[in-house]
């Protein structure tokens, strides 16, 4: 990994962590590692392991790969979307996600069918509506 993408994710977990509220020690401690290895992590001088990675998603309820993010503008899009939708989606994004690709995709079919007909059903019934 290069230095560049080691500062974006630096700089993601300072973000997060501050839009949270949460301090340095806060987070170590739910990391269950010290705060001088935490603010390493943070300063951008080492990569986060698999297992801080998934402690850091638990923390701030977002996805793995919204952490490793490089644009900054993706990663703030991500944050501020899965913060304003409630505990329901996230937690269909979830399932969504251990999904495999081919039940990905049924699943997509199948949302779009379900639109399709509320779609048609709506469109009936303001036709009906507007019928003298």
């Amino acid at each position: 990994m290069n230095l560049e993408t080691q500062q974006c994710i630096a700089e993601n977990l300072k973000y997060l962590r501050n839009f949270y509220g949460y301090t340095q020690d806060q987070v170590a401690d739910f990391l269950h590692i010290s705060r001088s290895s935490y603010v390493v992590l943070e300063l951008g001088r080492k990569i986060p392991r698999a297992d801080l990675l998934i402690g850091l998603s638990q923390i701030y309820h977002v996805r793995i790969d919204v952490l490793l993010e490089t644009d900054k503008q993706k990663f703030i899009h991500e944050v501020t979307f899965m913060q304003s939708n409630d505990g329901a989606v996230i937690e269909l994004m979830d399932l969504y996600y251990k999904l495999s690709p081919f039940a990905q995709g049924c699943l997509y079919e199948r949302a779009e069918m379900l639109l399709d007909m509320e779609r048609r059903e709506k469109k009936k019934k303001d036709e009906n509506t507007e019928k003298p």
